[in-house]
C-alpha cells in the first residue's frame, strides 16, 4: 500500500537567540523522511519566522510510514561556519493511517534539543494519502489502533476480546558503539533518540501484524517499555490485549450496538469470513464477525504459525437457561471447555484491568514472578532469542501459579524491569481469574459483548468466591462463607491487580495504601551481585506484603485493588514500593484489627508501653473507619440461616487432612470474638515497624486518593479534571546509613511529595487523586528519585453530604465507574 506524505512548514515562535551581535536568529528548517531531505528558505533576523513553505512531498511505502518518524530539524544559518542546530521535532505518522481518523496533523510542536531542552515551537501541517492495493503479503499493519488505557475506551464497544500479544525488538546502543570519529554529546543523544523512534515504530508495526492475524483491529492495555542495557544493547518490548472494537456513533454515546442480521451464520475463527479482510485492512465493517470471546493463541514467535482451531463456541445446541443455573448439568462442561481452550494458548493473559460486567467469574488472587539475570551483549539484533527466552520463562511461571489457584487466565497482567550495571531484575504480575464461560456458548447472539454479559452477570459477590478446592489449597488461608449469598466460601482478605469490578458491592470509600521498603546491599560485580540480589528479593517481597496487610487492617478494610509492586535495584541498595487501593467489600468478613504481642521478659514499663501502643492502634482503626465511612450493618443470625463456621476450627480440620497427626498445634490468633492480625514484637526492628504504621498520615479533609481509575464509593463526579506529574530527588548522606534511616528517608520523601500535591490542589476541594502512580529510580549512589503521576477529579460536595446521611443499609454502593456524572476518558 504505497502512500504520499506531504509536509508544510508554516511558522516558528519563541526561538532562542543564536546571533549575539543582533540578538536574533537566521532560522531555516530541514524536513527529512527516510533518505529524502527538503529545506525551507532562510528567514533572516527573527525569533518568530514565517516560512509558509511549499508542500514537501515524499512517496513512500506504508511499511516505512509506520517505522520511520518524520524528522524536522530547525537550524541557524551561518555564512562562514557550520550551521548551528536549534532543535528537532519527531512526528509519528502512524495515527494518520487509520481509516476513520483524520488525515491531517497540524499545530504547534515544541522544538527539543537534547542539551538545552525546549527551544521554541514550530507550526507544521502533515498530510498522508494512502493508495489501496491487494497485496495480502504486505508487511504493514496500517489501521490497527493502540490504546494504553487498561479498559475498553468509552467511545468503543468490545465485539471480541482475543487475547495476549507480545513482541520485542533489540539493537545495539549507539551510546556504547565504537565509532571512527569523536562524537559530540548532542550527536550521541540524537543517534539514540532516532534509534529509539525507529525501534518503537518497528515494534508497533510487528504487534499490528499479529493483531491482524488474530482477526483483531485494536490493542487495548498497550504497554511499551525501553530497557537501556548499557553496553549489552537496547531492548524495546511491548505487551497488550488484542480486541475487535466497534466505534459507537456520536448520537448514542452508550454501550448499545447495532444487532447483526438474524440470517447471519456463525463463522469459526480459523476461517476468513471476508476474503478481502487482510487486503482492505481492519477498517472493513465487522458484519461477518462472530460475537464471542476468541481464544486464539497468543501470537508469539513460537506459535505464530499455528493454525489450530481454538474456537470456544460449542458446536452443540446447549440452552443458556440450563447452563446458567447453579449446579446445572452443563456448567461444569462449559467451564471445562473454557479452561481447556485457554490452556491450549501459550499465555492466557489479559493486560486489561477493567472489564464488562460479568466477565470475571472468580478471582483467585495475585500471582507474580521475578528473576535476576546477568546481561550479555546482543550480538545479532535480528535474533532476540535470549530476551525472548527470559520472558517466556517468567510467563510460564505466572501461568503455573494461576493453575495452582484453580484459574485458567491471568487478568491485570503487567511486566517491568530494573537494570543496574550488568544485573537486570525481570518482574511480572497479574491476578489469577476464572472467566465467564456463558458468553462463549452462543456466537450468534444479537447484541454486543457488554449487553450479552450484563444479561448473564453473576451477583455482586461472585468474583470473590474462591476458585480453588478448599481441601487442597496451595497456601494456608482462613475461609468463611460469603456475607452476601452465604453459599460459597471467600477468603478473609483479597489482593488483586485489577480495578474494582463494576458489580462489586462496597461500603464507604476507598483509599491509597502504600508499602515502602529499602534494603542495603554490598557492592559487588557480575555473578556475586546477582546472587546477593536474588537472596534479598524473597525477604523484601515478604516484608512488603506484611506492610500492606498491616496497613489494610489499620484502615479497617479487607481488599486491595490495583496492586502494583515495583522493585528497583541500585549499586548499594534495593527499594520496594507497593501501591494499591483499599476497599471494604461486603462479601468478605469484617477485619478483626491488630493485636500486639511481645516475647520479651516480663517488664512493667515494657508491658505498659505495649498496652499504650495497642490503644493507639485501636484508636487509629476507629478513626479510619469513621473517616472512610466504613460502618457495615450487623447481620442477624436468623437471616444467615446458620452460624458461620469458626475459621480456626475449619483451618485445623483442613490441616489434619493434609498434614501428619503429630503436627504442632497451630497458633491461636483469635482476639475476643473476632480474628485479629497479630504483630509479634521481638526486637527493635519490629517496634520500628509498629511506629511506622502509626505515622501513616491520612489525606487532609476534602481529599481522597487511590491508584485505580476511579475512587470506589464516589459516584457524583464533576467535569473538573487536572492531570499532573511531580518529581522529587533526594540525596542521602553516607554517614551511618542503615536500613532504618533509609526506610525513614524514603517514607518521608513519599509522604512529603503527597503533601505538596494536596497543598497545590487545595482549590479543587473536594477532590480525589485517581490513578496515582509512583515510579522509583536510583540514578546514582545515595540518590533516590520519585516520580508521581495522577489525575485530580472533583466531585459534588453537596451530593456527597446528602449521601453520607443515608442509612447504612442503603449505602451499599456498587463500584460503577460513573453514575449520574459525566463520562471521562482517562
Amino acid at each position: 500500500m504505497p502512500g504520499k506524505l506531504k509536509v508544510k512548514i508554516v511558522a516558528g515562535r519563541h526561538l532562542p537567540v543564536m546571533d549575539r551581535a543582533s540578538d536574533l536568529t537566521d532560522a531555516f528548517v530541514e524536513v527529512k523522511f527516510g533518505n529524502t531531505t527538503f529545506k525551507t528558505d532562510v528567514y533572516p533576523k527573527s525569533l518568530n519566522p514565517q516560512w509558509n513553505s511549499e508542500w514537501f512531498k515524499f512517496e513512500v511505502d506504508d511499511e516505512d510510514l509506520q517505522d520511520e518518524p518524520l524528522q524536522i530539524t530547525v537550524l541557524d544559518h551561518d555564512t562562514y561556519s557550520a550551521n548551528d542546530a536549534i532543535g528537532k521535532v519527531y512526528i509519528d505518522i502512524d495515527p494518520l493511517l487509520y481509516s476513520e481518523a483524520a488525515t491531517v496533523i497540524s499545530g504547534w510542536f515544541p522544538i527539543y534539543d537534547t542539551i538545552h531542552g525546549i527551544r521554541g515551537e514550530i507550526n507544521v501541517v502533515v498530510k498522508v494519502d494512502l493508495f489501496n492495493d491487494l497485496n495480502r503479503f504486505r508487511q504493514s499493519s496500517c489501521g490497527v489502533k493502540f490504546f494504553c488505557t487498561t479498559s475498553i475506551p468509552k467511545c468503543y464497544r468490545a465485539v471480541v476480546i482475543h487475547g495476549f500479544v507480545e513482541e520485542l525488538v533489540v539493537n545495539e546502543d549507539p551510546e556504547y558503539q565504537w565509532i571512527d570519529r569523536i562524537r559530540t554529546p548532542r550527536a550521541s543523544n540524537e543517534a539514540r533518540q532516532r534509534l529509539i523512534s525507529l525501534m518503537s515504530g518497528e515494534l508497533q508495526r510487528k504487534i499490528g501484524l499479529k493483531v491482524l492475524e488474530m482477526r483483531g483491529n485494536a490493542v487495548v492495555g498497550y504497554l511499551q517499555c525501553f530497557d537501556l542495557e548499557g553496553e549489552s544493547g537496547l531492548v524495546v518490548r511491548a505487551i497488550g490485549t488484542v480486541c475487535t472494537l466497534d466505534k459507537i456513533s456520536n448520537t448514542a454515546f452508550l454501550p448499545a450496538c447495532n444487532s447483526p442480521s438474524k440470517e447471519m451464520k456463525e463463522i469459526p475463527f480459523n476461517e476468513d469470513p471476508n476474503p478481502n479482510t487482510h487486503s482492505s485492512g481492519p477498517s472493513t465493517p465487522l458484519k461477518n464477525q462472530t460475537y464471542s470471546f476468541s481464544p486464539s493463541k497468543s501470537y508469539s514467535r513460537q506459535s505464530s504459525s499455528s493454525d489450530t482451531d481454538l474456537s470456544l463456541t460449542p458446536k452443540t445446541g446447549m440452552g443458556s437457561g440450563s447452563a446458567g443455573k447453579e449446579g446445572g448439568p452443563f456448567k461444569a462442561l462449559l467451564r471445562q471447555q473454557t479452561q481447556t481452550a485457554l490452556e491450549q494458548r501459550e499465555f492466557p493473559f489479559f493486560t486489561l484491568t477493567a472489564f464488562p460486567p460479568g466477565f470475571l467469574v472468580h478471582v483467585g488472587g495475585v500471582v507474580s514472578a521475578r528473576s535476576v539475570k546477568l546481561l550479555d551483549r546482543i550480538h545479532n539484533p535480528d535474533e532476540p532469542e535470549t530476551r525472548d527466552a527470559w520472558w517466556a520463562e517468567i510467563r510460564q511461571e505466572i501461568k503455573s501459579h494461576a493453575k495452582a489457584l484453580g484459574c485458567h487466565a491471568v487478568v491485570g497482567y503487567s511486566e517491568s524491569t530494573s537494570i543496574c550495571e550488568e544485573v537486570c531484575i525481570l518482574s511480572a504480575s497479574g491476578t489469577a481469574a476464572v472467566l465467564n464461560p456463558r458468553f462463549l456458548q452462543d456466537g450468534t447472539m444479537e447484541g454486543c459483548l457488554e449487553q450479552r454479559l450484563e444479561e448473564t452477570s453473576p451477583p455482586g459477590c461472585g468474583f470473590c468466591h474462591i476458585p480453588y478446592d478448599e481441601l487442597n489449597m496451595p497456601f494456608p488461608a482462613h475461609l468463611i462463607y460469603c456475607y452476601n449469598c452465604r453459599k460459597q466460601k471467600v477468603p478473609d482478605v483479597l489482593f488483586t491487580t485489577i480495578d474494582l469490578p463494576a458489580e462489586a458491592m462496597v461500603i464507604g470509600k476507598g483509599c491509597l495504601i502504600q508499602a515502602r521498603l529499602c534494603r542495603l546491599k554490598k557492592k559487588a560485580q557480575a555473578e556475586a551481585n546477582a546472587t546477593s540480589i536474588s537472596n534479598l528479593l524473597p525477604f523484601m517481597e515478604y516484608e512488603v506484603h506484611t506492610q500492606l496487610m498491616n496497613k489494610l487492617k489499620l484502615k479497617g478494610m479487607n481488599a486491595l485493588f490495583g496492586l502494583r509492586i515495583q522493585i528497583t535495584v541500585g549499586e548499594n541498595m534495593l527499594m520496594g514500593l507497593a501501591s494499591a487501593t483499599g476497599v471494604y467489600l461486603t462479601a468478605l468478613p469484617t477485619p478483626g484489627g491488630i493485636q500486639i504481642a511481645g516475647k520479651t521478659p516480663n517488664d512493667g514499663a515494657y508491658e505498659q508501653h505495649v498496652s499504650h501502643m495497642q490503644k493507639k492502634i485501636n484508636d487509629t482503626i476507629a478513626k479510619n473507619k469513621e473517616l472512610y465511612e466504613i460502618n457495615p450493618p450487623e447481620i442477624p443470625e436468623e437471616i444467615i440461616g446458620s452460624p458461620f463456621p469458626e475459621p480456626r476450627q475449619r483451618s485445623r480440620l483442613l490441616r489434619s487432612q493434609s498434614e501428619s497427626s503429630d503436627e504442632v498445634m497451630e497458633l491461636d490468633l483469635s482476639h475476643g470474638k473476632k480474628d485479629a492480625f497479630v504483630l509479634e514484637i521481638d526486637d527493635t526492628d519490629a517496634m520500628e515497624d509498629v511506629h511506622s504504621l502509626l505515622t501513616d498520615v491520612p489525606p487532609p479533609p476534602g481529599f481522597y486518593s487511590c491508584n485505580t481509575e476511579i475512587m470506589p464509593g464516589i459516584n457524583n463526579w464533576t467535569s473538573d479534571i487536572q492531570m499532573f506529574t511531580s518529581v522529587r530527588v533526594s540525596r542521602l548522606s553516607n554517614i551511618n546509613l542503615t536500613n532504618q534511616t533509609l526506610n525513614k528517608n524514603f517514607n518521608d520523601l513519599c509522604e512529603n511529595l503527597l503533601k505538596s500535591l494536596y497543598f497545590k490542589l487545595r482549590s479543587m476541594i473536594p477532590c480525589c487523586l485517581c490513578h496515582v502512580n509512583f515510579t522509583v529510580a536510583l540514578p546514582e549512589d545515595e540518590v533516590i528519585q520519585v516520580t508521581v503521576t495522577a489525575v485530580a477529579i472533583t466531585f459534588d460536595k453537596n451530593q456527597a453530604l446528602q449521601t453520607s446521611k443515608v442509612p447504612v443499609e442503603k449505602t451499599l454502593q456498587r463500584g460503577k465507574h460513573f453514575e449520574g456524572g459525566e463520562i471521562i476518558n482517562s
